[in-house]
């Protein structure tokens, strides 16, 4: 039997396959060995408080500090109320998970930058360096079903950035986020099958998005099982805004 005969509509996704979907990459986490990199990437099956329907969201450090010790206080602070990487509650509820809008202006010193010694760093694609009392940048990954398209779609925000650095600007998410080796190809697309922005589907709050028009062109090319779908979907997709699945992902299932 085909692969895509455990669909109803290869390659679209109607909500019931949806939160299949979302399971068995939950699961893949959950029994995969990660070691380290438990520790910087977060990966959680959700639901939204007022439909009961499931969304998949991963947290990840863009830059990790080498000190353990930093890197503890740095996951402490990382999501702080809002049920982050830090966050002990994981069963928080959804209601009160909202984009970060702390008033940053305000914390200068959880956001200030090692300043450079060497004009010739103050390039704009050159990342700041943090010290040890400053917020680590981050970023929050969502995965929702779209309601139009019925394919699953990336959502994306920025949290923690240096002051002065806006977190909803489309130049930070080319600088901190996108690859070299992506960012002619993006800005070449448009608004069509790149990077989008819109209010978020839970929140409301004004987001990035990967517009997924183009995804199921992509998805017709691969023959996938429900339980690897997300996997190969984060492949095609992911990649260009930095989100990989951690290879240890793929291999769960063969190890047990």
């Amino acid at each position: 039997m085909a692969r895509q005969d455990d669909y109803r509509q290869w390659p679209f996704l109607n909500q019931e396959e949806f939160e299949l979907a979302c399971a068995f990459f939950d699961q893949k986490y959950v029994r995969a060995k990660l070691g380290p990199t438990r520790k910087i990437f977060k990966i959680r099956s959700r639901r939204v408080a007022t439909t009961g329907n499931s969304y998949i969201e991963i947290l990840r450090l863009l830059q990790p500090p080498d000190d353990e010790d930093e890197l503890s206080r740095a996951l402490g602070m990382l999501g702080e109320g809002s049920g982050g990487l830090g966050g002990g509650n994981e069963e928080k509820s959804d209601v009160d998970m909202m984009v970060d809008t702390v008033d940053e202006d305000g914390d200068q010193e959880a956001l200030r930058p090692v300043p450079s010694t060497n004009k010739s760093e103050a390039k704009t694609d050159t990342l700041p360096q943090y010290s040890q009392y400053s917020h680590q940048p981050w970023v929050t990954y969502e995965i929702h079903l779209h309601p139009t398209y019925s394919m699953p779609t990336l959502w994306f925000t920025l949290h923690d950035l240096p002051m002065g650095e806006p977190t909803f600007d489309l130049d930070s998410v080319y600088r901190y986020l996108v690859p070299p080796e992506y960012k002619s190809k993006l800005r070449a697309a448009g608004i069509t099958g790149g990077i989008s922005a819109a209010h978020h589907p839970i929140t409301d709050v004004p987001a990035f998005f990967i517009h997924p028009c183009q995804t199921k062109e992509a998805m017709e090319n691969f023959e996938c099982s429900m339980e690897e779908y997300l996997l190969v979907w984060i492949g095609l997709v992911g990649g260009c805004v930095g989100l990989w699945v951690p290879p240890e992902m793929a291999q769960a299932d063969n190890s047990s």
